[in-house]
Formats: C-alpha cells, structure tokens, sequence
C-alpha cells in the first residue's frame, strides 16, 4: 500500500469507531439541553406539521374550525386536486432538471476551482481569488436585471438554459472547498508525485475522498439554494410548460376559485418540501459532519 492509499484509507477506518463507548450510561446532567433543544426543533417544525396535517383536512372541515386539521377524518383529495388542477407534474420534472443541472455543475466546477487555487501556484491566483470573494458581496438583486437580459437577448427565456446557466458557478462552494483542500497536509500531495500520480489522479483519488463530507455538505446547500428558487424562475419563464413547481402554488392563489383551497395549497407544498427533507433525512450525517470539519479545519 502506497503512502496516498494509506492516507485514503485511514480516516474512513477511524470514522467507525463510535463516539460512546459501549454500555456506557448517558450523562443526565445533558437532559435540560437537550429538552431544550427538543421543543426549540418542535417549534420550528411546527409549521411543517401545520401544512402537512391541513394536506389531508376536507376544505369544509378548515373553514370550519382551524383546529380541526389535528382530527380525522382526512383524505387525500387534495393531493389529487393538487396534481390535477394543474400539470404539476411537469412543474416536478422542471424543478429536478433546474435542480439537477444545477447542483451537478456547481459542485463539479467548485471542486475544480478549489482545488486550483489550493494547490496550484499561477500568477495572479490571489487577486483572482480575490475577485471571486469579491462576487460573494454583490447581491442577487444588483445581477438579475443583467442576467435577465442576457438570456433574454441569447434567446434562452422559456428554456433550461435561461433557467441553469446563471447558476452554474458558486463563489461559496470554490471558498468553502478551497479552505478544505488547503487543510490537507501539502506532503501528501508532495507524495502523490513522487509515486507518479497525476494531478487529475490526486484530486479525484486523494483530495476528493477524504474531502467527501464537505463536498456532501456543500451538495446539500446547493441543492436546497436551486430547489427554493423562485424569484428567477418566475421571471424569465412565462410558458406554463416550462414553469417550475414553486411557481405551481403560486396558480393556487392566482385563481380565484382555488385562492381559498387551503387543503390543495397546502397539499402542493407538502409535495414541493418532500425532496428537500428527504435529502436533509438521508444525507445529515454527512451534513453536520462536513460542517464541523470545515469549521475545524479552515
């Protein structure tokens, strides 16, 4: 085994080792902190429970009395309502291809860029790194009216291109992943050379793996930031077939006779959130993990 697949390996090995030993009682002095945290995460979740439990409350029963979405009886005509009602499920596969696209080329390319000015020595690296930071201070505000009429004049309105493009570099993540790249030892890129490997082979065989949590971490934050999206989607999309779901609700509250529906408003949102909570239930590990060792490590 090399000096690199040794570096590799070892700190997956040590991720197993569990944090409390085995058979050792749980210290109950921490019990106020986390009943604290408990009720904290309960009043914040509140309003998810809220629109999850009105999906499935008949519209006579919410108009009725407001604390009878906690009782049956319920059903799920309003999903079906939801989804017929309007052609949510092209708003659906609109919002997975933004989001897709998206999320994919963000972490490719800041993956790419990071590991540039984290190892790399070229002239001008930290004016230009500089310039990137410096991108992270002009708001989206100051760049939607030039964006917009960029993509207007490149044709792309009403297109994925007019919906991705814009979004396909992120400033944050080549800052985020640099801080993580440079906080591997430089002698373990030192001995990846000297055993032959390339660049390309130690960033995706070296640096990739053991930077794997903040990678994963950064995916996430990518994801949710394309997934939310709404301002832009509304504006440079005025094709219903090209609209994205977070612009489907909006058809709720434009149309009159829907305006009121609460249960299928309700029932589209609890639709549009399921992704995001299914990739926060299936990749936290990860998340909380990238966080601590980047905030560790940067």
């Amino acid at each position: 085994m090399t000096v690199v697949d040794q570096a590799v390996t070892e700190p997956f090995a040590a991720e197993k080792t569990p944090d409390r030993a085995f058979g050792e009682p749980r210290r109950w002095g921490d019990f106020p902190l986390h009943a604290s945290l408990f009720f904290i995460g309960l009043a914040i979740s509140m309003p998810i429970f809220v629109a999850f439990f009105t999906s499935f409350t008949p519209l006579g029963q919410i108009l009725a009395d407001s604390n009878s979405i906690w009782s049956p009886p319920w059903t799920l005509r309003n999903y079906v309502t939801a989804w017929t009602a309007t052609p949510f499920g092209r708003f659906m596969v609109n919002s997975f291809i933004q989001t897709g696209v998206i999320t994919i080329a963000q972490v490719l390319f800041s993956i790419l860029a990071a590991f540039a000015f984290a190892v790399f020595r070229f002239p001008g690296r930290s004016a230009l790194f500089a310039l990137v930071l410096g991108s992270l201070m002009v708001p989206f505000e100051l760049t939607f009216i030039p964006n917009f009429v960029l993509i207007s004049n490149l044709g792309w309105a009403n297109t994925y291109q007019g919906l991705t493009v814009p979004f396909l570099a992120s400033a944050f993540g080549v800052f985020m992943l640099r801080q993580f790249f440079m906080s591997l030892p430089r002698d373990l890129y030192d001995a990846a050379k000297i055993d032959g490997a390339s660049d390309w082979y130690y960033l995706w065989r070296v640096a990739v793996p053991l930077s794997r949590g903040a990678i994963a971490a950064f995916t996430i934050f990518s994801f949710l930031g394309a997934w939310n999206q709404y301002l832009w989607p509304l504006v440079i999309t005025n094709e219903e077939t090209m609209r994205t779901a977070q612009i489907g609700i909006r058809f709720f509250l434009v149309n009159q006779e829907r305006a009121t529906d609460w249960g299928a408003i309700m029932a589209g949102a609890v639709i549009v959130m399921l992704p995001t909570l299914l990739v926060f239930l299936v990749a936290q590990k990860q998340l909380v993990k990238g966080i601590a060792m980047t905030g560790l490590k940067g």
